[in-house]
């Protein structure tokens, strides 16, 4: 069989030629080893160690360090993909098998070495979870047919059917790869342990306090990490900004408002550069709709609430807020798929005519006889202002909303639960393709992450075909019509896409501005100037 080969060399160039080029500032000859970074984290405490059931960052950002994953989305080219386990791959002339030759010397923290046997175990855990196992990952790798592993340095995937997205979804940031010995004994283990192949070992987590790592020294990528370790600390957002202005910290997570970019730069002077702000980046906050609850299984009663949002009035007003006030769809404004600002406001709740909006919202609210409609809205406590600007939106159509502000294992058990009309959340979205970021409406019988608990055949049926277009105008074209689709059954409220601007410590090399709140998040190719030459 002829295999188009893509070999992981060409984006090892890429990436070395983007150290330098991805900071805002001028970057020294070559890294400089030692140092401890500091990033306080803001969202909250994980409600589980396991990368592979969990959409939040409140896990990804502290555990990402310790683990390795087959491919990664490269944070300078994306949506290219580059090798992490793998060091190179080729692909069948048919899409259809993906044989990918490991990098030789991965160990695990404890000592064991990896093998194709781990990739195999840790991708058919996401795939066909155990009893007991929870995989978010489930529907999106639903077409992996097989995986063999022919010798322990090479393992094939075998698809059922071609896959326009498949080399991005097996570079999956939540795709952590775990030790099948481990998990044959108990297949739980990444719940409540953090034991990985990544550049950084785990040392603790200190509840409401801090995380740690540090450097693993038998890494199998030579010279890295450059860090000696990391820490974590679990802060409040006015307290990870107040961390960067004295200087205790080296960067946040959180995007910035203008204002608090002046604030910092003001109080740090050339200590600091400023990095982002130009476009919207790949995150987008929603309300899931609980469409198994009795009102909201009517999608009249949905589309009037996505309807009574005022978008393109509001964003301004939240741009004071939050870096996420950008008025876009279900797919990135800007990137290949998105619509022009004109197609959008065509789409129910992003018309510029509010009043008229309203009416309709109003009409369709009494022909479903919900016209006292009382809600309650679960939200993450860390954006209590987006569940307050709801509550006053719905207020003006005669929606009540009872606003539930909590903090992130309490949000997580009612999303297990079921226990919200609307529920805050965001799509998968660590690349623009769509068969990411939608898969997030997959039956929920099979993607315990659709939090609108909705199995729709007919969204289903152009899902599909798209994911199956292998060409990029007529995929566009099917994209879009099924992005407004979804706008029509209203199964979530889109809010507002992420402008992201960061403040980073000047000392710091190596971060840039990854596309993604999930890109570059194993800190291995991060370096501190200051720290000592070894």
């Amino acid at each position: 069989m002829y295999f188009k080969c893509l070999n992981s060399s060409r984006w090892a160039v890429l990436s070395a030629m983007a150290i330098g080029a991805m900071s805002a500032h001028s970057a020294p000859s070559e890294p400089v080893r030692g140092g401890t970074l500091v990033v306080p984290i803001h969202v909250g405490e994980p409600a589980t160690y396991d990368c592979h059931a969990t959409n939040s960052p409140a896990v990804m950002w502290r555990v990402s360090p310790h683990y390795s994953t087959l491919l990664k989305v490269n944070a300078e080219r994306s949506p290219e993909v580059m090798g992490d386990l793998a060091k190179s791959w080729a692909v069948s002339t048919d899409n259809l098998t993906y044989r990918f030759n490991l990098n030789t010397n991965i160990k695990f923290h404890d000592g064991s070495v990896l093998t194709s046997a781990d990739v195999k175990a840790s991708f058919d855990r996401m795939r066909n979870p155990p009893q007991g196992v929870v995989s978010l990952r489930q529907g999106m790798l639903a077409d992996i047919a097989s995986i063999d592993t022919p010798d322990p340095q090479t393992v094939v995937f075998k698809f059922s059917k071609p896959n326009a997205a498949a080399l991005q979804l097996l570079a999956s940031p939540f795709g952590c790869v775990y030790s099948a010995k481990l998990l044959g004994s108990d297949p739980s283990y990444p719940g409540k342990r953090v034991m990985g192949t990544g550049p950084f070992k785990f040392v603790r987590h200190t509840p409401g306090a801090e995380w740690v790592g540090e450097r693993f020294e038998d890494y199998f990528a030579q010279g890295r990490p450059y860090l000696d370790g990391f820490r974590m600390p679990s802060v409040a957002p006015v307290s990870a900004t107040n961390a960067l202005i004295s200087g205790q910290v080296n960067y946040t997570m959180q995007g910035l408002t203008s204002a608090e970019v002046s604030r910092i730069t003001a109080a740090r002077g050339d200590k600091v550069v400023v990095v982002g702000g130009a476009s919207a980046t790949a995150f987008l906050p929603w309300f899931a709709m609980n469409t198994q609850r009795d009102a909201l299984k009517d999608e009249r009663v949905r589309r009037a609430l996505n309807l009574a949002l005022d978008r393109w009035g509001s964003s301004k007003a939240m741009e004071q807020l939050t870096p996420m006030f950008k008025v876009g769809g279900l797919v990135r404004p800007g990137s290949t798929f998105a619509r022009s600002d004109a197609e959008l406001a065509k789409l129910p709740g992003f018309g510029r005519n509010v009043d008229a909006a309203r009416k309709e919202a109003r009409r369709l609210l009494a022909a479903a006889g919900e016209k006292n409609l009382k809600i309650t809205l679960v939200n993450n406590r860390a954006f209590t202002f987006f569940g307050v600007f709801v509550a006053d939106q719905l207020r003006q159509v005669g929606v009540t909303v009872d606003h539930l502000p909590l903090d992130t294992p309490q949000v997580a058990a009612r999303r297990i639960s079921g226990d919200y009309d609307l529920i805050f959340d965001s799509p998968v979205e660590y690349t623009d393709d769509p068969s990411i970021q939608l898969s997030y409406f997959e039956p929920f019988s099979t993607n315990r992450g659709n939090l609108a608990r909705v199995g729709d055949p007919t969204f289903v049926d152009k899902y599909q075909s798209q994911l199956r277009d292998l060409h990029i105008d007529s995929r566009r074209k099917k994209v879009q019509d099924l992005e407004a689709y979804l706008m029509e059954k209203s199964y979530v409220m889109p809010l507002f896409w992420q402008v992201r601007k960061r403040v980073l410590d000047s000392q710091l090399r190596g971060l840039g501005d990854p596309p993604s709140n999930y890109l570059k998040l194993d800190l291995s190719d991060l370096w501190l100037e200051t720290a000592s030459r070894k």
